[in-house]
This record gives structure tokens, C-alpha cells and sequence, in this order.
């Protein structure tokens, strides 16, 4: 990854598309939901909304402990994952089993990343966007349906439990398509295929085991979270704000992509070791310190981050496309800026938001 770091990506682009996969299970809790929605129906015409929200809404009403494992890219990873929930509270624990220790707790929309071996810890504040599946606003489903069509395929098994099984297939190239294994008593997403034109697996996430259910406790959750005595910490901070009031705007909108939401973050140095047995992160860049802007835009299941940042003299890069999985990175240089587009998307869908976006005054 640090070509393509050299390469164009700024650092808070690449953590972009290096993290896709780490919050994929806790994203069942996406939503305040109501009581779980039954099975859905056993047409091809079943409702892409109602099966969304089913699965936001298991997520909100189980707990549940068991190991995932991630396939993209011909590489292998795999996690151990708590959750408790009680449709109030939402307390997670993901714990990375391959490579670099490294833990992520949730509180709700509070995250702690911690690398205990070298005693780092960053601390932000998440809104729910960016897992997977977006809330739905009331009457939303009919904008998605006409990006994706609802297939059900057979009935399967994923780790000893029986599953219903859909695929979201998109009704144009601007999109992937996905397939969804949902427990079938509970809803919970079980497995999630993301399939390129030809209906190869880009990526894959399963569960290789899971416990639903069971008395977890929630205090013992957050007592770990909150164990950050020695640990150099680090809290991003990130301002709301609007692409024209920053001087941006699209020359025409991406199909089916709706804008979310714009922030503007700081460019962070990565962790330092704190021995030099550890693997060395790729050096911090001339102009780091200073700040980028993301513009979040969703179909209502895929996402796009468009990062501008200004150009800094000294700082080699190249207009490159850069992939880590199913999950593609696009950098131009517009001027006297950055622009990079990251995005689980063909690669075509990212060049449209890149040709699109055009400045149009100094703030």
C-alpha cells in the first residue's frame, strides 16, 4: 500500500479504502428500527426497502459474538466480533486475528481504534453513514429500486444457520451487484458477496461461526474501550460543511448517487511505533497538518468519497487509479488541488464524479 499512498492517495483517502471491510458487521445496527420485519416475501417483486430495513433492524434487536472473514484480492483476513445491543444501546468489540494487533470498540457513534502494541489510540466521533445497509428515509426505496432489482435466489446455510439468500442486481454499470445471506429467524446479515460484471466475487464477508443471543456484558465492553492509560491518543476533529460553500460543485450528478454529506478533516500523521520492530508507517508528507475535504455520496448501498486537497509543491504523485479489493481509488490533479474518488464502484462511476467536480470560486 505504499505505492499507492506515493502514488496520489491522500492519508485519509487510503484509510478510506484500506477500512471499508472493518465496521461490516457492526453495520447491522444502522437505524433505529421498530420490531424485526418478517421474511420477505417469495416474489421477485418483494421490496427492496422492506429488506433493508429487516436487516437494520436485526441489528438493533440481537447480540451476538462470532468470527467473520473477509476474501478480497486473493487476500484473507479475519476478525472476532462482540456486539450488544438492546435497541438503545449499541457496544461493539471487532479484534483483528491476522497481522498488527489492533482492536475497534463502538459506543454508539463514539470509536476507539487502539494498537496496543505500540500504545496508539484514535478517537472520533462516526455518524452512521458508510455502513452497510443506509438507513432509508421514509419513501427512499423507490429511488434505490431504480438502481437495483431484488432477485431471490435458493435458501442456503452460513455457518450452521439457515439463511435467505437475495441479490441486488443494478440496473445499469454504474454500480456493483450484491448478494445477501440473512439469517432467516432473525434477519441478521450472515454473509455479503460483492459481484463484478461478470458475477465473479470481488469480495466476500462471512461469518465462519456466530452465537445470536447470550448474556454478554456491556460494562465489561466499555471498561475495555475506555482502558487507555499509556496510549498516545489522537482526536481528529471534523467540521460540516457544503461543497459550494467551499467552492466546489458537479457539473452533472452520478446516477443514483445522492450527496450525504461534506466534511472538512485533518490530514494525520499515522501512529508512531513505539519500537522500531514494528513495521515504519510511510513517512508524514510535506503539508500534512493541514486539512481535506470529503464529499460523501450514496445510492443508498454503494458509496463514493470525493477528496480535495490542495496541491503541495515537493510532494510527488501521479494521476493513477489505485484498488484494494473490490474497492477502487482514482486521483487527477485540478489545478492548484487533489482530487481523489474512492468508492466500492467500477471504475467508471469514479472517472464521472472526477470529470465532474469543477471549481467554481474562492470561498
Amino acid at each position: 500500500m505504499r505505492i499507492h499512498l506515493q502514488a496520489g492517495l491522500s492519508r485519509a483517502a487510503a484509510a478510506t479504502l484500506l477500512g471499508g471491510a472493518l465496521l461490516m458487521p457492526g453495520a447491522h445496527a444502522a437505524a433505529p428500527g421498530h420490531s424485526a420485519s418478517p421474511t420477505i416475501g417469495s416474489t421477485a417483486t418483494a421490496d427492496l426497502g422492506t429488506l433493508l430495513r429487516r436487516i437494520q433492524d436485526a441489528g438493533l434487536q440481537q447480540s451476538y459474538v462470532g468470527t467473520y472473514v473477509t476474501s478480497s484480492g486473493g487476500q484473507i483476513s479475519s476478525s472476532r466480533i462482540t456486539h450488544y445491543c438492546d435497541g438503545r444501546e449499541q457496544i461493539e468489540r471487532i479484534e483483528a486475528l491476522d497481522g498488527q494487533m489492533r482492536r475497534v470498540f463502538r459506543h454508539n457513534d463514539t470509536i476507539h481504534v487502539l494498537w496496543p502494541a505500540r500504545r496508539s489510540a484514535l478517537i472520533e466521533q462516526r455518524d452512521l453513514l458508510g455502513r452497510f445497509p443506509q438507513p432509508l428515509p421514509p419513501g427512499d426505496s423507490g429511488r434505490l429500486a431504480d438502481s437495483y432489482e431484488l432477485m431471490l435466489e435458493a435458501d442456503d446455510r452460513v455457518a450452521g444457520l439457515e439463511a435467505q439468500v437475495v441479490t441486488l442486481r443494478p440496473r445499469d454499470t454504474m454500480r456493483y451487484a450484491r448478494r445477501l445471506w440473512l439469517e432467516r429467524r432473525t434477519g441478521l446479515l450472515l454473509r455479503s458477496d460483492l459481484l463484478g460484471p461478470q458475477g465473479e466475487v470481488l469480495e466476500s464477508t462471512a461469518f465462519s461461526e456466530l452465537q445470536i443471543g447470550g448474556k454478554l456484558q456491556p460494562q465489561q465492553l466499555l471498561q475495555e474501550m475506555n482502558q487507555l492509560e499509556g496510549y498516545q491518543i489522537s482526536r481528529p476533529s471534523y467540521q460540516p460543511t457544503d461543497l459550494g460553500a467551499e467552492g466546489w460543485s458537479l457539473r452533472a450528478p452520478v446516477s443514483g448517487f445522492v450527496a450525504q454529506r461534506v466534511l472538512r478533516r485533518p490530514i494525520t500523521p499515522w501512529p508512531t511505533p513505539r519500537s522500531t520492530a514494528e513495521p515504519q508507517p510511510v513517512s508524514q508528507p510535506p503539508g500534512a497538518g493541514a486539512s481535506v475535504l470529503q464529499a460523501v455520496y450514496s445510492d443508498g448501498l454503494a458509496n463514493v468519497s470525493l477528496f480535495i486537497e490542495p496541491h503541495v509543491a515537493g510532494v510527488s504523485r501521479r494521476e493513477t487509479p489505485a484498488t484494494v479489493g473490490s474497492t477502487s481509488a482514482l486521483s487527477r490533479r485540478l489545478g492548484d488541488w487533489w482530487v481523489t474518488a474512492v468508492g466500492a464502484v467500477p471504475p467508471a462511476t469514479l472517472q464521472q464524479f472526477t470529470g465532474s467536480l469543477e471549481r467554481k470560486r474562492k470561498p
